[in-house]
């Protein structure tokens, strides 16, 4: 008798072929960031985990990271023909194209190395390149006493800006990133698949160097001036517009518009956040929350090493391939908090301008976007009704998901096996757990 033939195997939830992946990659590079991260305080203990305990902080300074960035980028052009990578540099207050170069740049060195696949030296030497001149410019900067640009914080906007742009401009017009340009433009039931193997896979990876939410603010700290209202609503600053109020348009808003620009067009925004907590225990929120909206990924580097590790593991896998057959890791729990509009604070409880939605970290008779008038009778009562609101609080991870009835648990098995395992220890004194001697039969 033959044996019976082997189960067929499900291969339905596993692609048979995954499209070019575009990666672009924002490269925070502030200085003072980075000042940080080459001499970090000790790293914060761990007692429940000896091994990860044994580990020492790992200074991380700009030119050791560069080179594992490219180490990963290498791997990500190698991974399959056709893949391509973008890199914006984000500095302090703007952000420039690293790679590819402009039309009117040098192709790429003028001696090739002969053990060196070519696309890999292109990469590399271009990075080199472009990281030096933006060095460069930021030297001329400070010789020439500007200083007040070092304080801005880095452009993350600006870089998220261009990266959209440039997806919008290589992908065709029938694929989800034509809702960058239109919000009501749907895929053609008619073209081909999104997911033919032509298409191409874009995403972006946010490396991001700069500690706690000053990545989200678009304003100097030189230049943080309140714009204060009298009790007869006139402003006590003669340009409000210019003040904290307007600036922030650029900073908080505007990354909320890329971010929702990328929902819509379904690009996950994976961050990468190289300050460990030994550093600012808080993380950006706005990237977190970026990630979290875009069904990205979000990592905080614990600052003990492993980078290399980290980016391979993580963020190697195209998007289609996260789930089937590799594993996303557990999220934090995301805390979805605003800022208000007057002085960068990230909020519990605010108040809105039922006008143009303006956050607010206490009522105004007069908003500061729209220059709506409100009675100065009202401020009282909303200071006394803010009073009575509990602050939520916020878990430290994401809650696991619903289990379906009928299902058990691994905590509901191991609950049986030990009360198996009570019931054999207790059962009757011939040692056989209660169950008697076998039967015989002749």
């Amino acid at each position: 008798m033959a044996p019976p033939p082997p189960p067929v195997t499900d291969y339905k939830s596993y692609p048979k072929t995954t499209p070019p992946s575009v990666l672009l990659v924002i490269l925070d590079i502030h200085p003072l960031s980075w000042s940080l991260l080459s001499s970090p305080p000790p790293a914060i203990p761990y007692p429940e985990h000896p091994a990860i305990d044994k580990a020492q902080a790992t200074p991380m300074t700009l030119p050791d990271f560069v080179t594992l960035l490219m180490v990963f980028l290498n791997a990500h052009l190698a991974s399959r023909w056709g893949n391509e990578v973008v890199i914006y540099g984000a500095s302090a207050g703007r952000a420039k194209l690293l790679y590819p170069p402009p039309p009117n740049a040098v192709a790429g060195p003028s001696k090739p190395r002969p053990n060196t696949y070519h696309p890999f030296q292109l990469l590399d030497s271009r990075i080199e390149e472009g990281l030096k001149e933006m060095a460069a410019e930021e030297q001329d900067r400070l010789e020439h006493g500007d200083m007040k640009t070092l304080n801005q914080p880095p452009a993350m906007v600006s870089a998220l800006t261009k990266a959209l742009c440039f997806i919008n401009r290589i992908l065709p017009n029938n694929s989800n990133s034509a809702a960058l340009v239109d919000p009501a433009a749907t895929q053609d039931p008619s073209a081909p698949a999104s997911n033919a193997p032509d298409k191409p896979e874009t995403r972006i990876l946010v490396i991001n160097s700069t500690p706690g939410a000053n990545v989200s603010t678009a304003t100097s700290s030189n230049e943080q001036s309140n714009a204060e209202v009298n009790e007869n609503g006139t402003s006590t600053n003669g340009n409000s517009q210019n003040g904290k109020g307007g600036q922030m348009r650029g900073g908080y808003v505007g990354l909320m518009n890329c971010v929702f620009a990328a929902q819509k067009a379904k690009v996950p925004i994976d961050v990468l956040s190289l300050p460990p907590p030994s550093i600012d225990a808080s993380p950006p929120i706005f990237l977190q929350q970026a990630a979290h909206l875009t069904e990205g990924i979000y990592w905080q580097w614990n600052g003990r090493g492993g980078l290399l590790q980290y980016l391979h593991a993580l963020y190697l896998p195209p998007p289609s391939l996260r789930h089937h057959p590799f594993a996303v890791p557990p999220q934090d729990a995301v805390g979805f908090r605003a800022v208000c509009f007057c002085h960068h604070k990230t909020l519990d409880i605010g108040f809105v301008c039922s006008v143009c939605l303006s956050i607010f970290c206490e009522p105004r008779p007069v908003c500061l976007m729209c220059k709506t008038r409100f009675p100065i009778k009202s401020i009282p009562t909303l200071k006394t009704l803010a009073t009575y609101i509990e602050h939520i609080p916020i878990p430290d991870t994401v809650p696991p998901p619903p289990i379906p009835k009928g299902a058990k648990t691994h905590q509901q098995n191991e609950n049986n096996k030990r009360e198996r395992a009570k019931g054999a220890t207790n059962g009757d004194a011939s040692g056989t757990g209660g169950r008697g001697e076998p039967i015989e039969i002749d």
